[in-house]
């Protein structure tokens, strides 16, 4: 929920794909994603900053109504909306980046499960650390996407190439950490979104991956 940095691609250390299909549900993704965005443009908000109150209109998280009103959808729809092109433009940067990996060692239908289960729990973690702030973004969601990935990597250990694992996590935790300092610095950064959504992931990969038939 907020701008998100962008570290070495992650993509370039995974394994390749095991076929050449497109990756449809990354692409399914940021076409929601940027098409919620373009619509919210073309109803006359601004392109760069629009306010608080703008995004609440269109779904935002926000206690009062979420929790206040039991406006509980708000949870999910706020995780499609974005404080302008910037904020939107780095998000789905990162969703390209580490989606198709996702989408390759997951499955579509568990891939799909991580987003929605780490965007519900950062806007579920955001609501309560910042109760009477807006909260939007879908950076709660992708870092689920990379909690994921140390779940695979914590159960995959022992059947993974040890250069190959070493290189995926260490990806991985550069994002994070990048994250997390440059959250740290800035005032318009949820971190509790995305450490919410970072949590859920892992215990969801590594619950997911335990349920993989083993030929996965």
């Amino acid at each position: 929920m907020d701008h998100t940095a962008i570290p070495k691609p992650l993509a370039q250390d995974s394994p390749a794909p095991r076929s050449r299909s497109p990756y449809t549900i990354t692409v399914a993704l940021i076409a929601i994603n940027v098409l919620v965005f373009l619509a919210m443009v073309a109803s006359g908000i601004s392109l760069t900053e629009p306010t608080p109150l703008d995004v609440f209109h269109w779904g935002g998280d926000f206690g009062p109504a979420t929790v206040g009103a039991h406006q509980w959808w708000r949870l999910l729809t706020s995780c499609f909306l974005h404080f302008g092109i910037i904020h939107i433009g780095m998000n789905m940067y990162v969703l390209y980046l580490i989606g198709p990996f996702i989408e390759t060692v997951f499955g579509r239908m568990r891939y799909l499960l991580i987003y929605f289960i780490a965007g519900l729990a950062g806007s579920i973690v955001s609501v309560w650390v910042h109760p009477m702030a807006v909260g939007a973004g879908a950076s709660g969601a992708i870092f689920g996407l990379y909690g994921a990935v140390f779940g695979f990597l914590l159960i995959k250990r022992r059947s993974l190439n040890p250069a190959a694992t070493k290189s995926i996590g260490r990806s991985a935790g550069i994002f994070i950490l990048y994250n997390v300092v440059y959250g740290s610095m800035s005032g318009t950064t949820d971190l509790s979104a995305h450490l919410g959504g970072l949590l859920a992931g892992f215990l969801a990969g590594m619950v997911l991956v335990r349920l993989q038939p083993t030929a996965s």
